[in-house]
C-alpha cells in the first residue's frame, strides 16, 4: 500500500497550510526552520468541557495536549512542519459532534501527508494492562502508517518498558481515523489505569523518549 504520495510538496504549499490553519483561529501551525516541505496533523484528543479518561490525578486531555506539542517539537526538528489541531485545553466545538467536526475541517485544510491523534487508554478492571498501542481504520486505510509505527514503539518504548514487544495495531471504527483521505492513526500512549504508565508518563523524558520514536517512524516513512 502506498500510502505518502507527496514526499516533495513545494514549500509554497506548506506555506499556505500555515496560513490557513492560522487564519481559522483554532488550529497551531509552525514551520520548521529547514522544512522538508512536508507536514503532519497532530490531534490532541479531548480538551476543556471533553477532559476525556482520567486515574490518579491525571486528566486525559492535559497529558495529550503535552505528548502532542513534544511530538510537535520532534517532527519540526525533523524538519516536517506541523499543524496542531489545538494547542490549549479547549474542546473545539460546544458538543462532541460539532468538536469532531472543528477538527476534521482542519485536517481537511491542512496540505498534510498524514494524521496522528494522541490519546491515552484507560482500563480500569485490568490495571495491569500497559503499552502503547496504535489504532487504524477498518476499511484498512491507514493500516501501513499504523504498523509502521507500532513496530518502532514495540521496539523502541514497549519491550524496554513493558517488557513485551507483541502489540498489534488495531482496526476500529474511529471518526478521527476516517474523516479524511490521508492516513490517520490514533495512539494509544499507555494506561492511565496502570500505575506504572501513569508514573512514566509524568515523566518529561520518557514523553521526549516516547514522541522520539513516533517521529522516527514518521520521518522514515515521510522522507
Amino acid at each position: 500500500m502506498v500510502f505518502l504520495s507527496r514526499k516533495a510538496v513545494a514549500a509554497a504549499a506548506v506555506a499556505a497550510l500555515l496560513v490557513a490553519a492560522c487564519s481559522a483561529g483554532i488550529a497551531a501551525a509552525f514551520m520548521p526552520a529547514e522544512s522538508t516541505g512536508l507536514a503532519v496533523v497532530i490531534d490532541a484528543g479531548h480538551g476543556g468541557w471533553d477532559g476525556g479518561v482520567s486515574a490518579g490525578g491525571v486528566k486525559e486531555s492535559e497529558l495529550n495536549l503535552e505528548l502532542a506539542e513534544t511530538l510537535a517539537d520532534e517532527m519540526e526538528r525533523r524538519g516536517i512542519a506541523v499543524v496542531m489541531t489545538r494547542d490549549d485545553d479547549v474542546a473545539l466545538g460546544e458538543t462532541k459532534r460539532s468538536d469532531m467536526e472543528a477538527r476534521a475541517a482542519i485536517i481537511a485544510s491542512a496540505r498534510a501527508e498524514c494524521v496522528v491523534s494522541v490519546h491515552l487508554n484507560s482500563f480500569p478492571s485490568q490495571p495491569s494492562r500497559r503499552g502503547v498501542q496504535v489504532f487504524y481504520d477498518d476499511t484498512g486505510r491507514g493500516g501501513a502508517l499504523a504498523a509502521a509505527l507500532q513496530a518502532r514503539l514495540n521496539a523502541r518504548i514497549n519491550a524496554a518498558y513493558c517488557g513485551r514487544s507483541d502489540l498489534q495495531p488495531q482496526p476500529g471504527d474511529f471518526f478521527i481515523t476516517k474523516c479524511s483521505a490521508l492516513p490517520s492513526v490514533i495512539v494509544e500512549c499507555g494506561f492511565l489505569s496502570n500505575a506504572e504508565d501513569r508514573r512514566l508518563l509524568s515523566r518529561k523524558s520518557y514523553r521526549k523518549e516516547l514522541c522520539g520514536a513516533i517521529a522516527d517512524a514518521l520521518e522514515e516513512l515521510l522522507i
